[in-house]
């Protein structure tokens, strides 16, 4: 009878083990999944702003040329050049811009990948 309580001592221990690592692993996805569906939440709001943006900046300096434009019409090649370049430079700026948002941005997932480090560092650290 003392090897059989033994025996239920030891699947019980088991059985808790088991049942913390599943646990941290459940925390874990849960954690994922929910960052999983910020990041797209992130994403569709940034793409629709940045939609109506691009719209409403196209107008605006359509308009606002073709009234510079109209206004000088002696020098219209020159105003013309001188848009381009403008534009030019302003989508240029633009560009560089854009890439050191997307090159300084925190990479997805990072609270997970963090919460997974903790979790490997308190394993190592109870051997």
């Amino acid at each position: 009878m003392a090897s059989t309580e033994h025996s239920g001592g030891l699947f019980g221990s088991v059985r808790r083990v088991a049942d913390a690592c599943l646990s941290g692993v459940h925390n874990r996805v849960e954690l994922l999944a929910v960052e999983l569906q910020e990041e797209k939440f992130r994403l569709v709001r940034l793409l629709l702003w940045t939609g109506a943006a691009l719209f409403s900046i196209f107008l605006a300096i359509t308009i606002i040329t073709m009234a510079i434009v109209i206004a000088f019409p002696d020098h219209r090649l020159l105003t013309l050049i001188l848009f381009g370049v403008l534009y030019t430079g302003i989508a240029a700026g633009t560009c560089v811009k854009l890439r050191n948002e997307m090159k300084d941005a925190p990479p997805p997932l990072a609270d997970t990948v963090a919460e997974l480090k903790k979790d490997v560092e308190s394993l190592r650290s109870k051997d």
